[in-house]
């Protein structure tokens, strides 16, 4: 058999470019897609009112809360912490001071992208699932080792805020054009990863583990699943690897597909 290829090969296929802004995203051909088969909003504030409720009476939360942290926003952290109250307040506030204390990062989302996409192939594709789920890509591998390793520490957690920003950002303007809680399907296409890189760049599985934790209280209820697709062959000792520093909850989405109707199906089903 010939060499693995990305998920996709023509320059139709691939992700938008690098000059399309977080905002501008949102406003492709993404919107017309159904997105009938997800839960409506309405329903789901109507049934979880009085946790939301008592949420927003946490005294914590007097001074943090202001008039954009809506009934929707909220909702995102109650399913995620299953109704917990004391668990929703905590994740809130630490998001809305850490947003608070790092706005400047917030600030440059989009020129972020602009340098991330220089170097690695990775966006918001401009269709979603046939459930409506919109779909980011990442082929992080399909660069030259050298750049990716001369990209400080920070450099690389920025980055993958950023990736996460845009996507949380698309989903929260979908769910209220659509009226229904719209979530994100992650293809991470891990083409051109080898052990050896894996072995000698353990410092960004480490910064891929602070970032699932930090998503877990900033970005609630943004991933439907993460489709791997190009596994490489040691993937069990990879997803060993990965468990060790990712949180339980994403370790559970993630879905392996080494076909490219693998690809598709799985990410239906999310």
């Amino acid at each position: 058999p010939g060499p693995r290829m990305p998920l996709w090969g023509s320059a139709a296929e691939r992700p938008p470019s690098k000059r399309r802004s977080s905002r501008a995203m949102t406003d492709s051909p993404v919107q017309q897609h159904p997105t009938a088969e997800l839960p409506l909003v309405s329903d789901l504030i109507a049934q979880y009112k009085p946790v939301i409720a008592a949420v927003r009476a946490r005294p914590e939360l007097a001074t943090v809360l202001q008039p954009e942290h809506d009934d929707i926003f909220i909702l995102r952290y109650v399913i995620s912490f299953r109704s917990d109250v004391g668990k929703c307040a905590d994740a809130i506030k630490r998001a809305i001071l850490w947003r608070r204390e790092h706005a400047s990062v917030l600030a440059r989302i989009d020129e972020l992208q602009m340098e991330v996409r220089k170097i690695i192939p990775t966006g918001m594709l401009p269709w979603r699932t046939n459930s409506g789920q919109p779909i980011q890509v990442a082929i992080p591998f399909a660069v030259d080792a050298k750049t990716w390793s001369s990209k400080s520490e920070q450099w690389h957690h920025e980055a993958g805020i950023s990736n996460r920003e845009v996507a949380y950002r698309v989903c929260d303007r979908l769910t209220r054009q659509s009226g229904r809680l719209v979530k994100m399907v992650m293809i991470q296409d891990l083409t051109g990863l080898s052990m050896t890189f894996a072995m000698q760049n353990s410092k960004l599985m480490q910064n891929q583990g602070k970032l699932s934790k930090l998503s877990e209280f900033l970005f609630p209820q943004l991933v439907a699943t993460v489709v791997v697709t190009h596994p490489p062959s040691f993937v069990s000792t990879l997803y060993k690897m990965s468990s060790a520093v990712l949180s339980e909850r994403l370790m559970k989405k993630v879905k392996l597909a080494d076909t490219y109707d693998k690809t598709c199906k799985v990410s239906e089903t999310a």
